[in-house]
């Protein structure tokens, strides 16, 4: 176990479900194309808008002893939906960049929400979710609901598709299911613009050669 004046980087998260699914990538940094590091994972108890608002203050304690912050959190909930994903970022690393993060901070915002990154075309994501089917099955029935267009990537509505499929199967949706997503499902085809940042900027810090 690292001490804490020894830790790469602290992500500060706005709720259990993307502090799990954190957690279980940073475990596997083979996955991301990383070295392996150490974390601190910190909760925003005021959630997404709480993140966006609050990180500098929620991660002053944490300047000493980590090289560096992340901070991850949804657009929907974080403020006027009609701001744009790069403007609340940028405004997020401006304020931490101005109290004590400078060079070492990276804001990631998820639009619409942290289930989009769920829909990256894993043959896993069926089964994981309790579908009796492959891929292909899953996302016609979707469609069936008005829930997937032909030509979208994934759905429009990243959530209530999730809310449709577990409802169908009758599979919780908890912490754990999130979890086990992120410990299971390959990321390599996401292309959500989030987790693309997300990826890029623990390839930057944390390179497998070990380099900075």
């Amino acid at each position: 176990m690292s001490r804490r004046e020894d830790m790469d980087v602290v992500v500060l998260v706005p709720d259990l479900d993307l502090a799990g699914t954190v957690q279980c990538l940073l475990n596997r940094p083979e996955s991301i194309g990383i070295r392996p590091v150490s974390f601190s994972v910190s909760r925003q108890l005021r959630r997404d808008a709480g993140c966006r608002t609050g990180a500098v203050e929620r991660l002053r304690e944490f300047i000493r002893d980590h090289r560096y912050a992340l901070v991850i959190f949804d657009k929907d909930g974080s403020g006027d939906p009609r701001e744009s994903r790069e403007s609340i970022r940028d405004e997020v690393e401006l304020r931490l960049s101005k109290n004590g993060w400078e060079n070492r901070c990276r804001a990631i915002v998820i639009e619409p929400e942290l289930e989009a990154w769920i829909w990256n075309g894993s043959p896993h994501v069926p089964e994981v979710l309790g579908w009796q089917g492959d891929h292909a099955s899953l996302r016609d029935w979707l469609a069936s609901l008005d829930l997937w267009s032909a030509d979208a990537p994934k759905p429009s509505d990243p959530k209530r598709a999730l809310q449709a499929v577990l409802r169908k199967t009758r599979t919780p949706l908890s912490a754990r299911l999130y979890r086990r997503l992120a410990d299971t499902v390959s990321v390599r085809r996401c292309a959500d613009p989030a987790f693309s940042e997300f990826r890029a900027t623990l390839r930057r810090w944390f390179p497998r050669s070990g380099r900075d």
